[in-house]
């Protein structure tokens, strides 16, 4: 049974690839939208896929909560509109869908890739982990095509899972052997152990499988520079650069190689195509630095300096704050599994003190706080997170209970309705508007959302109570 609380939904939940990508390799035999006023179910999921892949995100996840009303228990439109929010950059929501799709799809596997691709994002390392177990056998991994087996390689890399990654690389290469990218991820694992040699071996192979590889002559560039053969450095990555030159880091790297070899003017040349990338590439502005001493020009060497100190030790900051408080959250939410629930309440607390933005701990003790009918010590955290995120499914429901306890109906109504778009399958949600409906009068509109939580959630004896209880008062009417 779904459930919309934070144990259930903000505890599954929660780029390196771009989803846009993919999506063609992934919807197959789907219909197109139909042109009537009231399209089917497979019609609205057909829309929300076409806009997904046009990069109409905002129309997508609309189109695919369409999708959602009409088939609430149907896992696709969450996954999709999942990938859409992850294509967006709004990870967390992205987890939140893809939780969903999950537990409705539990034996889809490219739906476990996709959720560890996005916990992974989010650092949370010990759920993408705990998602990615189900591939440990070679069964599963038989079962996906090579598109999941290139993503699910790549997030075991990122998590610094070296022998997964390739026996996951094996895998791919039985079923894609000439694919040059197979290779090239090969190099980069090597390059992770600390075997560069090796590395080597496998990006001049890729190389061969394909000239258009400007990935794989920027790592074998970086590996000469560390090396100090700069010639050769510099040749990897002109190619680089010819065949990507507009991406900032291979371009920030031939401009260190030309300062390596003391050819400052070109590489002021490269650094002043890419400056304005300096914010996510701080070496731009360490090496610009570096060239204007070069050159005797002290005023702009010092400001370019204070440029990459500023960007780097902000950098540094949001590791230490993401750190410290991943810390405490991390041990508090498998305390909080365990049913500890005061000592998961002080580490939440504790990383609150860290980042009193973070959603996770304020989410954790709003229902915590809710739970125990302690309303006023809820409000400030249900608060942040309407602050955080207005339009969080999670931030709605538990604002929907609260406003429920109040006795304020129609503030729970509205924060509820909202939610509906969302979660349609949620059979907590369901039941909770039933009651919301019952006591502002509205029997009809109960009757409908407690016969929905039934439907969703057949075995909950206090459900299918609530639903005979309205029948039978209709009935007495």
């Amino acid at each position: 049974m779904a459930s919309c609380g934070v144990r259930s939904l903000l505890a599954r939940e929660i780029s390196a690839f771009a989803v846009a990508l993919w999506l063609f390799a992934f919807v197959v035999n789907l219909p197109a939208a139909g042109q009537s006023s009231a399209p089917s179910p497979e019609g609205q999921l057909a829309e929300g896929i076409k806009l997904l892949s046009a990069g109409n995100l905002p129309e997508a996840v609309k189109t695919l909560n369409a999708a959602k009303q009409s088939a609430p228990q149907d896992a696709r439109p969450y996954f999709y509109c999942g990938m859409a929010l992850a294509q967006a950059g709004e990870m967390r929501d992205a987890a939140a869908e893809l939780a969903e799709a999950v537990h409705l799809a539990p034996d889809q596997l490219d739906y476990r890739v996709f959720q560890a691709h996005v916990f992974q994002q989010l650092m949370q390392t010990a759920a993408a982990e705990d998602t990615l177990r189900v591939f440990k056998s070679d069964t599963t991994l038989r079962r996906l095509d090579p598109a999941w087996l290139r993503l699910l390689g790549d997030v075991y890399y990122r998590l610094g899972k070296i022998d997964e990654t390739l026996r996951v690389l094996d895998r791919w290469a039985e079923v894609a052997p000439n694919d040059a990218r197979i290779d090239l991820d090969r190099g980069q694992v090597y390059v992770l152990k600390g075997e560069p040699e090796t590395a080597v071996k496998f990006f001049a192979r890729s190389l061969q499988e394909s000239s258009q590889n400007p990935q794989a002559y920027f790592e074998l560039g970086k590996i000469y520079y560390r090396r100090r053969a700069f010639p050769a450095a510099k040749e990897a990555l002109l190619d680089a650069v010819r065949e990507d030159a507009n991406n900032p880091e291979y371009v920030s790297k031939l401009a260190s190689v030309y300062l390596a070899m003391g050819d400052t003017d070109s590489a002021m040349e490269e650094l002043k195509k890419v400056e304005s990338a300096g914010s996510s590439f701080p070496t731009i502005y360490y090496d610009l630095s570096r060239a204007y001493r070069s050159k005797g020009d002290a005023s702009r060497s010092a400001e370019y300096a204070r440029k990459f100190d500023e960007v780097a030790s902000a950098e540094r900051a949001r590791t230490a704050r993401q750190e410290a408080a991943g810390r405490p959250l991390g041990r508090a939410e498998r305390l909080l599994e365990q049913g500890h629930a005061a000592e998961a309440r002080a580490l939440f607390e504790k990383a609150l003190e860290v980042d009193p933005n973070l959603w996770e701990p304020n989410a954790y003790l709003a229902e915590m706080d809710l739970d125990a009918g302690e309303l006023a010590a809820a409000y400030p955290h249900l608060q942040r997170l309407e602050q955080i995120d207005p339009d969080s499914a999670i931030g709605n429901f538990l604002m929907a209970r609260y406003w429920f306890k109040q006795k304020k109906y129609e503030e729970a109504r509205i924060c509820a309705e909202k939610v509906k778009l969302i979660r349609p399958d949620n059979s907590e949600l369901r039941s909770l508007l039933g009651n919301i409906y019952l006591e502002l009068g509205q029997r009809e509109k109960a009757r409908a959302e407690y016969r929905a939580a039934v439907s969703l959630a057949p075995d909950r004896a206090d459900f299918r109570a609530q639903f005979e209880k309205v029948l039978g008062a209709n009935a007495a009417k």
